[in-house]
């Protein structure tokens, strides 16, 4: 199929003022159209929509820009949603990647720069090897990039998993627990963006599209393994999390029988105390500077038996 070029694009690899970027790509029959967008206008999409001859319902998926990742077959291209997620001042941020996939020209939109796609072309462009291969194989150094991405992002969340874990046990706060919950839902966040892109890679390896060639469905194989490998990341360190979170609960918990057996500890004393200086406080009428007996027994009393119940606690191992 060949696709008519927008007068508004010029073959340039830079993205003009607009966002738009239109390069020519590949060789011989394998040469295709590369167009780029980037928060394109309502304008823009219904020229694209027009010259592309594309599927309304692919269109207003791409005007909402809300989809979950998923491959549509329309017959002559492939509609594909993908996201990469980015992880900034501990705050998880998904950005979506909608792809109109042909035999012989790839479109791409995003609302959010995404350095992948850069990274990409470079790629395509610094090997000749690569120019001998279609569209879909720079899809593939697209999501190849958009993957690879997200592994030193869970390595950054392990080392901090292993801090908590350490702060659990030897000085856990509230931020602790804040930062637990925190994690829980980046990790969840993760899940719910990998497991639908595993879906679609598994997908794009298969035999079922005739536009992605069977070199190139190889590929696509070899990140659904990784997307896989990472969706198993994000399980164990959720159960880390989850461990942690036990741990600190536990932690807690034996905190605060530790300071109601101190508190205990500290009334029993005083019980027989207080009943001993109630008692004799009331019926010595020399007490308390006057000599007599009962004084000192009075006296002796307030010393020796919290000293003997200390005594009689420690041998019971209660603290």
């Amino acid at each position: 199929m060949s696709v008519p070029v927008p007068p508004t694009i010029a073959n340039n690899s830079e993205p003009g003022p607009d966002g738009s970027r239109f390069v020519e790509l590949g060789r011989g029959r394998h040469a295709f159209k590369w167009h780029e967008f980037l928060n394109p206008t309502p304008e823009q999409l219904d020229a694209l929509q027009r010259n592309f001859r594309l599927d309304p319902l692919a269109m207003e998926d791409v005007r909402s820009f809300d989809e979950r990742a998923k491959v549509l077959d329309f017959g002559n291209y492939l509609f594909i949603t993908v996201h990469v997620l980015v992880r900034e001042d501990g705050e998880m941020h998904d950005h979506e990647l909608e792809v109109f996939l042909g035999r012989d020209f790839i479109i791409t939109i995003h609302n959010d720069p995404l350095p992948e796609i850069d990274h990409a072309l470079r790629r395509c462009l610094a090997d000749p090897r690569r120019q001998e291969l279609g569209p879909d194989y720079l899809l593939y150094l697209i999501v190849d990039e958009m993957t690879d991405s997200l592994f030193p992002m869970l390595d950054k969340m392990d080392d901090e998993i292993d801090l908590i874990e350490d702060e659990t046990l030897t000085r856990a706060t509230p931020q602790t627990l804040s930062r637990i919950f925190q994690l829980k839902q980046e990790y969840i966040q993760m899940r719910r963006s990998v497991a639908p892109m595993r879906d679609v890679m598994n997908a794009l390896a298969g035999t079922r599209y005739g536009i992605i060639d069977a070199k190139t469905a190889l590929y696509f194989r070899d990140v659904y393994d990784r997307l896989s490998r990472i969706y198993e990341l994000i399980e164990t360190g959720r159960d880390l999390l989850g461990n942690a979170l036990d741990t600190y609960l536990s932690v807690q918990s034996n905190q605060l029988n530790q300071i109601t057996k101190t508190l205990t500890i500290i009334a029993t004393i005083f019980l027989p105390i207080s009943f001993i200086v109630g008692w004799g406080g009331m019926n010595f009428e020399l007490m308390p500077f006057r000599e007599s007996v009962a004084f000192w027994i009075v006296n002796i009393s307030l010393i020796a038996i919290p000293v003997g119940m200390l005594i009689y606690f420690k041998k019971q191992g209660w603290f």
